[in-house]
């Protein structure tokens, strides 16, 4: 949430905390001057009247958490005060304004139960209190102080549920869009480090074996040179891409085995030490963007980190799906090289493992790399296609 949009928020709580308090204000005070006219012409009615009206108000006006249930046991005390207020008995309608309006308050009391015992205990000491002043029991004027009673405690109790929903569904947001940004902060991260820290390493390798060919006066040099300068350009087309929004390259659905032919050439060229084979099964399952996407990114990575850390000679890739109710896409890099030593064991794993298995739980399969027996390192990246399925029937 934006410190613009929290201010937004914190400004209309204001406003209405505001208007509900003016609200109490008027209501009690157009009371006191109906109250004027209606008490009976006696010192001892106006200092009452005034008074309790006025201890009233100053106590409302009070708002300190601290001292809120000593305030609204006082706002209730005065308000069944009120009620000895000598009035003709002609004049029972105005005993209700100081409770009700104090029932209204006492609807805002935590624990809810409490507010909501102190209300009742109000309307039925003004219905008894206008029992006795007009002696005798009015059936229509209990019915109509019940309802106003009821009414005034549905509604405050209302307001105040929609003032907790709607501070919970801020807070909800705020959840949510901290959500997200931690999202987008991890994609990009894992966009970062596949198509930045690929091409990087690529650059590496490419410089290293100038290196050598130069010592060694090779005259394939130049043509190293060449594909260095090809890697750069295709590093800055990176960089652009990642600033432009982060979106992956031409990446597509029927575009994935010719991005793998072409990720296998590439690295052919860079590690001719190392021969790659390349199994692409036929396809029974068209793929979504997502799925593709990811299965290039960790077979890259799987080659990244076989041409930084295995020194192999042999590497299989290979991709196929099976068929059925529950297919899946299978992703697999066997190299013959050397595993992490214990050391590295230990410790945390790589950004770009950690990436491969954000992706994979992104899409609900799962990633497993380990050492195969007497083979080397492997990795395996399950991605189920009824994810795929249900994302195309959605759109």
């Amino acid at each position: 949430m934006t410190g613009k949009q929290e201010q937004i928020i914190q400004t209309r709580s204001m406003l209405l905390s505001w208007l509900l308090r003016w609200v109490t204000y008027c209501v009690v005070g157009v009371g006191y001057l109906l109250g004027l006219f209606l008490v009976q012409r006696t010192l001892v009615s106006f200092l009452l009247l005034t008074g309790i009206c006025g201890a009233w108000l100053l106590i409302y006006h009070t708002r300190r958490r601290s001292s809120q249930l000593y305030r609204m046991f006082a706002l209730f005390c005065l308000a069944c005060a009120s009620l000895l207020i000598p009035f003709p008995s002609t004049n029972v309608y105005w005993h209700p304004i100081l409770p009700i309006t104090a029932a209204c308050v006492m609807m805002t009391v935590r624990p809810r139960l409490l507010g909501l015992l102190a209300a009742g205990v109000l309307w039925l000491c003004t219905s008894l209190a206008i029992s006795l002043l007009i002696r005798q029991w009015d059936t229509g004027v209990q019915i109509m102080l019940l309802i106003s009673f009821s009414s005034v405690c549905v509604c405050t109790a209302t307001i105040n549920a929609l003032a907790v929903a709607h501070l919970r569904l801020q807070e909800y947001s705020t959840q949510v869009e901290e959500l997200s940004v931690m999202r987008e902060r991890n994609r990009i991260a894992r966009e970062i480090h596949d198509t930045l820290g690929h091409a990087l390493t690529l650059l590496a390798v490419q410089l290293e074996t100038t290196t050598q060919l130069e010592v060694r006066g090779d005259p394939r040099l130049h043509e190293n040179l060449l594909e260095a300068r090809r890697v750069a350009k295709a590093c800055l087309t990176d960089v652009r891409h990642s600033v432009e929004a982060l979106r992956p390259g031409a990446i597509s659905a029927g575009s994935l085995q010719e991005q793998l032919r072409r990720l296998v050439a590439e690295f052919e060229t860079t590690c001719p030490e190392t021969r790659i084979t390349l199994d692409l099964e036929e396809m029974t399952h068209s793929l979504s963007p997502e799925l593709c996407q990811a299965l290039y990114r960790c077979a890259q990575e799987a080659l990244t980190n076989i041409r930084k850390h295995a020194h192999a000679t042999k590497v299989l890739l290979r991709l196929s799906t099976s068929a059925g109710p529950e297919g899946k896409v299978e992703l697999t890099v066997l190299d013959n090289g050397q595993g992490p030593t214990p050391r590295q064991e230990r410790s945390a794993p790589g950004f770009g493992l950690l990436g491969m298995r954000e992706r994979a739980a992104l899409l609900k399969g799962t990633l497993q790399a380990g050492p195969e027996p007497e083979l080397g390192w492997r990795v395996e990246v399950v991605l189920p296609l009824t994810q795929c399925s249900k994302r195309e029937a959605v759109h």
